[in-house]
């Protein structure tokens, strides 16, 4: 277990470790963006009311309103904007990728109201980490057991003994 911010206060996530794939993995509430401090609808809304044209002065007043920064509005948008582009890469062509952002989004998981939510549900449905936000994206899940220690929490990595070269 460890701790994230969730804007101003800490929760616990709780890691488990998969009996398929053997990777550790955080368990993260929907309510909380993986990877940042703020809140999923929060980001959500904030990059809904971009994507309709609202200035980022008044988009961001959402986030604001918990005590984030004047600059984050504009980071948010940046890493949404790479998040993007690594989706496009990892799902191999899924989408319509000449759209860009919350479009290319919805092109792959449909017109939804919670699009960083569903981005990360469709990336884990298709045996990927989660896509938005999160530190490790870059992986892809098998759908067997593998052999070896792929932890990504060094400290609960399973200490497997030492192979003796027989050769």
């Amino acid at each position: 277990m460890y701790r994230k911010y969730h804007f101003q206060a800490r929760i616990e996530i709780l890691r488990v470790r998969c009996r398929t794939c053997r990777v550790t993995h955080a368990l993260i509430p929907s309510f909380s963006l993986p990877g940042t401090s703020i809140g999923t609808e929060e980001a959500e809304a904030y990059l809904i009311a971009r994507a309709e044209g609202v200035s980022r002065g008044k988009a961001g007043g959402i986030l604001r309103a918990h005590g984030m920064s004047e600059g984050y509005p504009k980071r948010l948008e940046r890493t949404f904007a790479a998040t993007v582009q690594i989706g496009k890469a990892l799902l191999g062509g899924m989408g319509e990728v000449e759209q860009h952002g919350l479009a290319w989004v919805h092109s792959v998981c449909g017109g939804t109201q919670r699009p960083l939510y569903q981005i990360n549900t469709f990336g884990m449905d298709h045996g990927l980490n989660g896509l938005c936000f999160c530190r490790r994206w870059l992986l892809k899940y098998d759908r067997f057991a593998v052999g070896g220690q792929r932890s990504h929490n060094v400290g609960s990595a399973v200490r497997w003994p030492a192979r003796v070269d027989s050769g």
